[in-house]
This record gives structure tokens, C-alpha cells and sequence, in this order.
């Protein structure tokens, strides 16, 4: 359940991204491709990584494969969590960075002062 909420926040951020980055003058389709990819990825397939690591780390060091399936069952809700954390922030990196105008369509410079009889 917890990983059909992180995913549906995922397009949710990445929608509000290119919204956000077409106002602001942005790649729109870049910036929430981007979104979309980091939040996919660290949710997902990060988790997935670091469970294969753990399991080759500890079938290498001699453990049974059974012991190995255990641990990594019993601390798959924290890896679940600890990435679900990360791919917000990195969703909020990237919120922040669209978020800021760019410098050169901030403002427009002022009319020339005007003249008053030209003196």
C-alpha cells in the first residue's frame, strides 16, 4: 500500500513540475521527466539494489540462503521507508530548482524618464 501512495505522489509532483516549470519558463518536459525518474527510481529500484546487495554480502560470507531471505524480509519496511524519504527530497530538490525564475525573464527594465519640455 505504501508503495502505491509513493508512486501516485510521484505523478502527482511530476505533473505539478511541468506545471510549475512551463509558468516559470522551463524545460516543462524535461524537469518532470526528471521528476518522474528520480522519484521512480529511488522508490523502486533502489530498494531492489540494496536488498541484492545485502544478499550477496551475507550469502558470500557464509550464511544460509534462508537466513539471508529472513533478514532481508524483516528489514525490507525500513529500506521501503528510508527510500520513500529520499525520493521526496530528491522531488523536493528538484521542486525548488523549478520553483526559481531565471534571471533574465524576471522583470522588464523601466521607460526612459520622460522629458519635460525638453529640458
Amino acid at each position: 500500500m505504501l508503495s502505491i501512495l509513493g508512486f501516485v505522489a510521484v505523478i502527482f509532483a511530476a505533473y505539478y513540475v511541468y506545471k510549475t516549470a512551463k509558468d516559470t519558463k522551463h524545460n516543462a518536459i524535461g524537469w518532470a521527466l526528471l521528476t518522474f525518474v528520480i522519484g521512480f527510481s529511488i522508490q523502486f529500484i533502489l530498494p531492489v539494489v540494496i536488498g541484492m546487495i545485502i544478499a550477496v554480502v551475507m550469502s558470500a560470507s557464509g550464511n544460509s540462503m534462508a537466513e539471508v531471505q529472513d533478514f532481508v524480509q524483516k528489514i525490507a519496511i525500513l529500506i521501503a521507508v528510508a527510500c520513500l524519504v529520499l525520493s521526496f527530497f530528491g522531488i523536493w530538490l528538484v521542486m525548488r530548482h523549478v520553483i526559481k525564475v531565471p534571471e533574465d525573464n524576471s522583470f522588464v527594465s523601466p521607460p526612459p524618464p520622460p522629458t519635460f519640455g525638453g529640458k
